[in-house]
């Protein structure tokens, strides 16, 4: 992969939160004082997520090292099988997305970047993995230790998190504003949020079934920087990480150049006009009068 790994998981099947992030290569190589992360949501297997997260960097062109920052993959356990009744195990992955942010801002913090600058962050994340990224931002306000972390951006596509949790300021909304900019990419065709997750949430006992910010992007009214409606791709729940105009979006944002084709457009043929012949006139002879 065109990226460096992070993994919250104490094994490859899934399994519980590690100990600790481990990092691939052991000694991360910083090049930059800038990182890009990229945090997959439930149900996804390491080998799944990878391959997602491969493809969205093809599409974006944000793999290596780019102006968005050196690419950093990360994996914490979300295994479970997404399926219509996936979410009936919804309570018990709250837990390890809240852990896992824990360990991913210890490790973060730890991070020397070259030159000593701040390390700043930005943060590209799907369905419960926004979750995990709003964890994440607060543990940076709970911690005083923490003022060289500057989280730049933030992405949440198809954010599977009740609207409600980041409208209040007891809540996650401090977190949803830490970043210096934030973008939602939602859709209402979403099957998955519609359907699926208001009755899981409701059971992890966090709202009665509330709507997830990833359905039409709210709350509206400035909590967001911007919003794109993906809706009018018709993206279902499980198209953010593999779409083109998804990762033309997150790298628009993030000011990042992407090549897009443009459709050729045929010029008419045009002819001369026939060219236009004037009508001879003859003008009568005239003699001199008579004197």
């Amino acid at each position: 992969m065109n990226a460096l790994e992070l993994s919250a998981r104490a094994d490859d099947t899934g399994g519980p939160v590690a100990q600790a992030v481990k990092p691939a290569p052991d000694h991360l190589p910083l090049l930059t004082s800038r990182i890009l992360i990229l945090v997959h949501g439930f149900n996804n297997s390491r080998s799944q997520a990878g391959a997602s997260y491969q493809k969205f960097l093809d599409n974006s062109g944000l793999g290596g090292v780019s102006a968005a920052g050196q690419a950093c993959a990360f994996y914490w356990p979300g295994d479970k099988d997404w399926s219509w009744f996936s979410f009936v195990s919804y309570p018990s992955e709250i837990t390890p997305a809240k852990d896992s942010a824990a360990l991913l801002h210890r490790f973060l913090k730890g991070l020397r970047p070259p030159g000593g600058w701040p390390l700043e962050i930005a943060l590209v994340c799907h369905s419960l993995g926004s979750r995990v990224a709003l964890e994440l931002l607060g543990n940076l306000l709970s911690d005083p230790e923490a003022p060289r972390l500057n989280y730049r951006a933030a992405c949440f596509m198809a954010a599977a998190v009740p609207v409600t949790l980041v409208e209040d300021p007891t809540q996650l909304r401090p977190a949803a504003l830490a970043p210096q900019r934030t973008l939602v990419l939602h859709s209402a065709s979403d099957a998955v949020l519609h359907w699926a997750f208001p009755p899981g949430e409701t059971s992890a006992g966090d709202g009665f079934f509330p709507q997830a910010v990833g359905r039409f992007g709210e709350p509206s009214g400035g909590l967001w920087s911007s919003r794109s409606d993906m809706g009018l791709h018709s993206y279902g729940h499980s198209d953010y990480w593999d779409h083109a105009e998804s990762a033309a979006a997150v790298a628009s944002f993030l000011a990042i150049a992407v090549d897009r084709p443009t459709p050729e457009s045929a010029t008419p043929t045009r002819s001369m006009p026939p060219p236009r012949t004037l009508p001879t006139r003859s003008l009568a002879p005239r003699g001199l009068p008579d004197r």
